[in-house]
């Protein structure tokens, strides 16, 4: 249960770091027109770069701007940043002639950023006006993340007419609003930019100056317009911790409902945990004798696993059904004779599929459907068997369907949940935390359904029986009276194992084993358990930046990209 939520966690931690894709929150623009025609560009961008962690800064390209000068100005909240000129990516020209951009890459390539922070960012473009045209592109189209929350500001000392702002792809643009605020003083915004979409403004100066010459509105400042989102794994490693507190509130529920009964004095049934009466048992050297060895381990741990298998081997080959040949590098499981109990007779017809012989340690077709039949007969016996009390598991088996579809039900929780993580929504947590109870729910019940299986009066007195056996076979000398282990050897070995206690038992049978015995006395001795263990192997064996092309500068056309600055940014 705790590696499919660990798995289940990674998912929603996975498609967050996914979903937080690098991004810009927030993007203030503003253009003073100089008198030749040349613009001075302040930008403040807001840059989140999500769970990359591997970023320096971020880059700039713009056509014709002169990042080798020493007019630019660069910071990273508030404080200077170290920035390089460069040469970009190619950008098409109004005459469709393309030049490579010039770039200027913000930041120290000794430090990497994560999380959101703000650039601001100077720099000169020249001929945003010419022959009396404003052509500006305020966002170029080369950008490689979107765009949130776009301000647009131009302030000339002419006044402006035949105002014009076109937004989208290069070349293919819609129409966007775009106002005078005061005489010569342009504002134009807009509430998100995809991936390379870029915003133009076109406008007519006037001839005479305004009476009073427009100023640009300050910058924005202070810290960065959103907030670094949590690491991935921390949003994960709370999924994890509520989904395991959830599984643990439901296996208490389920024990607390699958609670044994008990007949008490007076014949009253109650219920009660029988690990508190096992407190109370004395060692019995006596097995319980409507058991078979596998029964009484599976009637303890209520589930069939391979060592009561391997009990129901050994009692088989007690009964003098199987016996083991050859030696340790190379040994054979020989069938002898057909028993008369139906049960054996059809698992070994089919394990031996009509032979004697079986080579132990190689993998055989035969073998395994047998092996597995010997699982159904055993779990049919525990689902038949009056030791238990099914009511409640029949009910919750009816619901099958129903405990696969919460398990799904929380997986698609758990992914919507990551990905309105990384993109920021309030929902997101709340969305991933429904989604670790919905999955610490439904694992328990899907996992650990059987805890309702309740046993019977008459199976927890025979648990009890099985109980106190298996402390005696653990250490023999609580029960003195008892005859030795190498007497009771042979029909005590598969108890052994199935009870999980062959360790303890093999070093008793040793101890009392004189040395004088060189032969084994008996069809499948202790030391042969290990062999037996082989036959388990037997069954189970089978099973950056690069060329932009179309992405800035230039259009004959008026539309996206056909005007002065404009280019692209990312991170680097």
């Amino acid at each position: 249960m705790v590696v499919v939520l660990v798995v289940f966690g990674g998912i929603g931690a996975g498609c967050q770091a996914l979903s937080n894709t690098e991004r810009v929150t927030s993007m203030w623009v503003g253009a003073e027109i100089r008198a030749d025609g040349s613009a001075r560009i302040t930008e403040v961008i807001d840059y989140d770069f999500g769970h990359s962690g591997s970023t320096h800064g971020i880059y700039r390209d713009v056509p014709d701007a002169d990042f080798f000068a020493d007019d630019v100005r660069a910071t990273m909240d508030g404080h200077k940043v170290p920035y390089a000129a460069a040469f970009g990516d190619s950008y098409r020209d109004v005459n469709g002639r393309e030049s490579v951009a010039d770039r200027l890459k913000v930041g120290d390539r000794d430090r990497t950023v994560g999380g959101v922070h703000r650039y601001r960012l100077q720099y000169t473009v020249p001929d945003a006006v010419k022959g009396g045209k404003l052509a500006w592109d305020a966002v170029g189209t080369g950008w490689k993340v979107d765009r949130a929350d776009v301000e647009i500001h131009v302030v000339d000392a002419h006044g402006l007419t035949g105002l014009r702002c076109v937004h989208g792809d290069w070349d293919d643009g819609k129409p966007c609003s775009v106002r005078q605020s005061e005489p010569g003083h342009l504002v134009a915004k807009l509430d998100r930019l995809s991936g390379h979409e870029g915003l133009t403004l076109y406008a007519t100066t006037a001839e005479s100056r305004t009476a009073t010459p427009a100023v640009l509105p300050t910058a924005p400042t202070g810290k960065a317009v959103g907030a670094s989102l949590p690491h991935p794994l921390r949003n994960g490693g709370l999924f994890l911790a509520v989904a395991l507190v959830c599984v643990a509130l439901t296996l208490g529920v389920l024990r607390f409902l699958g609670r044994d009964r008990v007949r008490a004095d007076g014949g009253r049934v109650r219920r009660v945990e029988v690990e508190r009466l096992a407190r109370s048992v004395t060692p019995s050297a006596a097995p319980p004798e409507e058991l078979t060895p596998a029964q009484g381990g599976i009637l303890r741990m209520e589930t069939v696993t391979d060592q009561h298998k391997v009990a129901w081997l050994l009692d088989a080959a007690a009964d003098g059904h199987l016996t083991i040949e050859g030696d340790d590098r190379h040994p054979v499981l020989r069938r002898h004779g057909r028993p008369v109990n139906r049960e054996i007779r059809d698992v070994l017809d089919r394990m031996f599929a009509g032979g004697t012989g079986l080579v132990l340690g190689r993998r055989d077709a035969s073998f395994k459907a047998g092996w597995e039949d010997l699982s159904s007969k055993l779990d049919n016996w525990r689902k038949a068997s009056d030791l238990w009390d099914r009511t409640l598991t029949e009910r919750l088996t009816r619901w099958g369907w129903g405990q696969l579809a919460v398990l799904l039900l929380a997986l698609v929780l758990v992914v919507t949940g990551g990905v309105l993580n990384g993109h920021r929504v309030a929902a997101g947590l709340p969305v991933l935390l429904v989604g670790a109870v919905t999955a610490g729910l439904g694992l328990a019940v899907v996992a650990r359904g059987w805890e309702l299986d309740r046993r019977t009066p008459r199976g927890s007195a025979l648990w009890l029986q099985v109980e106190a056996f298996r402390r005696y076979l653990a250490d023999p000398a609580t029960c003195p009276d008892a005859p030795s282990a190498e007497e009771t050897a042979d029909r005590y070995t598969a108890w052994a194992v199935s009870l999980g206690v062959e360790a303890a038992w093999e070093q008793a049978v040793g101890a009392s084993t004189s040395a004088a015995r060189a032969r084994r006395s008996f069809s499948l001795g202790v030391s042969d358990a290990l062999l037996a263990a082989v036959v388990v192997s037997a069954a189970n064996a089978a099973s950056g930046s690069g060329s932009s092309g179309r992405s800035g500068g230039g259009s004959s056309s008026g539309g996206v990209g056909g005007g002065a600055g404009g280019g692209g940014g990312g991170s680097w």
